[in-house]
C-alpha cells in the first residue's frame, strides 16, 4: 500500500534526523510541514535531498497560539487533497520510528470512514536508549489513536482545526471517526517523554 505521509516539524530537526532515513524508505511521499524560520530543518531535509520527502511552509505556527499544530495539520490536509485522491494519509509525528515491517503490517486497503492506529507505543526517553533498545517506558496512550500516528483513507470532510497547542487537537480529530476505529498490530518507537512539547519544543535530546 502506498501512504502519503504528513509530519509537523518546528525545531525539530535533532529528533527527526534519527528517524528521517528509516521512516522515508516506508512511506511513498512524506511532507514535512515546517515553519519558513526553522532554517536547521530545511537544511536537513534540503541535505537529505531524499527524492520521496518534501517541504512544507506554514507560517501560522505561533499567530494567537502557543504552537498551532491543528491549523498545520489541516494546511497539510487540505494541501493533499488538492493533489491527490483516494490516498492512504497517514499523521506521523517528528519523533516516532516506524517498525520495518511497517508495510506489511497495514491492510491493502484501507477502510473508508475509519481511523486505523498502533497497538502499542515505546517511549525511550534519551537518544541512547532510543538507539539501543534499553530502558522502555509502555506508553500510557499507545493505543488511543491519538496524534503521533493517526491513518485514514482521504476525505476532505477529515480535517483538523486550529489549536492553541498540541494538546487536544488530535483528539478532535479522532472523535470524527466516532466508533469506526481499528488498532493495528504495530508497535512504534518514541524519541522523548510524554506531553513535554505540547507547547512547542522545549525538551533536549541527549
Amino acid at each position: 500500500m502506498d501512504i502519503i505521509a504528513l509530519t509537523i516539524c518546528v525545531n525539530y530537526s535533532d529528533i527527526l534526523s534519527n528517524i528521517l532515513q528509516h521512516n522515508s524508505k516506508l512511506l511513498k511521499t512524506w511532507y514535512i510541514v515546517t515553519s519558513p524560520d526553522d532554517r536547521k530543518t530545511v537544511n536537513l531535509i534540503t541535505r537529505a535531498n531524499l527524492p520521496n520527502v518534501r517541504l512544507l511552509f506554514y507560517s501560522k505556527f505561533f499567530f494567537d497560539s502557543k504552537f498551532n499544530k491543528g491549523g498545520a495539520v489541516r494546511f497539510a490536509q487540505e494541501f493533499i487533497n488538492g493533489c491527490y485522491s483516494n490516498a492512504n494519509v497517514l499523521i506521523l509525528d517528528a519523533d516516532i520510528l516506524l517498525p520495518s515491517d511497517f508495510k506489511e503490517k497495514i491492510p491493502r486497503e484501507l477502510e473508508d470512514h475509519t481511523l486505523y492506529g498502533v497497538s502499542t507505543r515505546i517511549d525511550y526517553w534519551n537518544l541512547a536508549d532510543f538507539t539501543n533498545k534499553t530502558n522502555p517506558h509502555e506508553n500510557r496512550w499507545g493505543n488511543e489513536f491519538v496524534g503521533f500516528f493517526q491513518l485514514y483513507k482521504q476525505n476532505p470532510k477529515y480535517l483538523y482545526k486550529n489549536s492553541f497547542n498540541c494538546a487536544k487537537c488530535d483528539d478532535e480529530f479522532r472523535e470524527l471517526f466516532a466508533n469506526k476505529k481499528i488498532n493495528l498490530d504495530i508497535s512504534v518507537d518514541h524519541l522523548g517523554q510524554e506531553g513535554v512539547n505540547w507547547n512547542g519544543r522545549v525538551s533536549k535530546i541527549t
